[in-house]
């Protein structure tokens, strides 16, 4: 147990990453782990596409596109913080390589529902083993996942939704850990029956 809470503890977003190759022996291992997680009915609804080079300009260029859009007015966004959130933007820290996740939708909305905590799920444990093999990670959602353009340049069926699209590389930054709303576990846990 000690092992994976480190692991869980020790994992972070990373935004910069070397100008240096990922082996693919490594995307596999780490394909590998995410292909592992748990899904209800072991339905294992998730796939996974990797990119490199071109798809991932046009990816970025999509995130950039809407980032500078939205961050300058964003009122929640620091003012200190746009510039570098703008600059990460550009290329996603200078990634080389993207796995995106998708996972298959259904006409029951519950299935699709289950569908995505699977696949995220499946993005955890590529997170947590990209860690482990010295690689960085971070977790992209929101406008790009959700883009047509996005699910076009990937190749991804019409039937399918993006979970995440995980920039990985090595990382040139070693942020600190961010805090935790409640470390003690005081307000986030109902114990019922103890």
């Amino acid at each position: 147990m000690e092992k994976i809470l480190e692991t869980i503890k020790d994992r972070r977003s990373i935004r910069k990453y070397k100008d240096k190759e990922v082996p693919k022996e490594k995307i596999k291992k780490v394909l590998e782990a995410a292909n592992w997680a748990p899904s209800n009915g072991n339905s294992q609804p998730w796939y996974f596409t990797v990119t490199k080079g071109e798809p991932v300009k046009k990816v970025c260029n999509i995130f950039y596109d809407f980032a500078k859009s939205y961050i300058p007015d964003a009122p929640y966004i620091p003012e200190e913080k746009k510039p570098a959130m703008l600059e990460y933007a550009k290329n996603f820290g200078g990634a080389p390589v993207h796995i995106t996740i998708s996972y298959q939708t259904y006409d029951d909305e519950i299935k699709t529902e289950e569908a995505l905590m699977a696949a995220s799920a499946a993005i955890q444990n590529l997170a947590l083993a990209a860690f482990e093999e010295g690689l960085g990670t971070v977790w992209i959602a929101g406008h790009v996942a959700h883009e047509a353009e996005t699910k076009e340049i990937l190749n991804i069926p019409d039937d399918q939704n993006i979970a995440g699209i995980i920039p990985i590389g090595y990382p040139d930054m070693d942020p600190p850990a961010p805090p935790r709303e409640d470390p003690k576990l005081t307000e986030k846990v109902e114990w019922l029956g103890f």
